[in-house]
């Protein structure tokens, strides 16, 4: 099982060092990926309620950790900055609300990313959950699924046809001229995020891999047999996917070693975790991290 990092680059505290210092600790502590969310806006005050618990199996209240003037790095420049100030290391959204942006724009600078990550680059992607972000937005909460696929469907269209026509109910354009194309082939992985029976449709159907978050290993093995199901519906099955799970990890690091084993044992490629890490010791607190999980740097025998 692969394992990663996810950080929260916020423009205040951890800034642009912080950015590059956490990229390069990532890698020479050798993990595989380094992971960046995103939301576009956030609000003092919500009514949207956060999916996600604060840990797996947790009864605690649902509810997304942010300060009071909490910002968040666009996650396309920040995967373009940490795979420059890196070689092997590779970098995701985990994950990006691609229904925020116009198909004809987000393929242009995702193949551009990947071209300047060297073919480094994983779209993760999810339909998103704040009703007011997408209120702000101008975009019909509702409509969110529909737009994230249509979206999906249009970008690997300018990706991979050479004059792309696309025709949606939201989307559509003709013979258009859209280069350049990606460094990886066919794409680069598109990653579908969320645990409903919608979000396993949409990885089983548009996906090279599916990202679930903050689930025991016994909700991920559940998951998991569903989206089975849905895939050999499709006449797919997992050799054709992904299954990625984060986690949000706040105890002792040497609880996070038994928690890798038992979902690595459900079927999960990688996991990658979000950790407490403060801008003063990055280095140090992410190679204590690799090692509590069984990571050796590159090189070392």
């Amino acid at each position: 099982m692969h394992l990663g990092l996810v950080d929260v680059c916020d423009g205040a505290t951890k800034g642009a060092h912080h950015l590059r210092t956490m990229a390069v600790a990532t890698e020479a502590a050798g993990f595989r990926s380094l992971w960046f969310p995103e939301h576009v806006v956030l609000f003092d005050e919500h009514h949207s309620e956060y999916p996600y618990a604060p840990a797996p199996g947790s009864d605690a209240p649902h509810r997304l950790e942010v300060g009071p003037d909490q910002g968040i790095f666009d996650p396309f420049l920040a995967c373009a900055a940490a795979a420059l100030h890196t070689t092997t290391l590779r970098v995701g959204t985990g994950v990006a609300l691609v229904a925020a942006r116009h198909p004809l724009v987000l393929a242009k600078e995702l193949a551009t990313l990947d071209h300047l990550s060297g073919g480094r680059f994983d779209l993760g992607v999810g339909v998103g959950w704040l009703r007011e972000e997408f209120d702000a937005l101008g975009i019909a909460f509702a409509e969110r699924g529909r737009l994230t696929d249509e979206c999906l469907e249009a970008v690997r269209a300018l990706w991979t046809q050479r004059r792309p026509t696309y025709e949606g109910r939201h989307v559509r354009f003709g013979e258009v001229v859209s280069f350049p194309k990606p460094v990886q082939s066919p794409h680069p992985p598109i990653l579908v995020g969320g645990e409903s029976d919608a979000a396993l449709r949409r990885a089983a159907r548009l996906g090279d891999g599916w990202y679930g978050w903050n689930r025991t290993p016994e909700e991920a093995r559940a998951l998991i047999a569903r989206l089975d199901e849905l895939l050999a519906e499709r006449g797919r099955s997992r050799r054709d996917v992904r299954v990625l799970l984060g986690l949000a990890h706040k105890g002792p690091l040497d609880a996070l070693a038994d928690y890798a084993a038992a979902v690595e044992a459900e079927g999960v490629d990688e996991l990658t975790v979000a950790a407490r890490i403060r801008p003063d010791g990055v280095e140090d607190r992410v190679a204590e991290i690799g090692a509590a999980l069984g990571l050796r740097p590159p090189g070392d025998p």
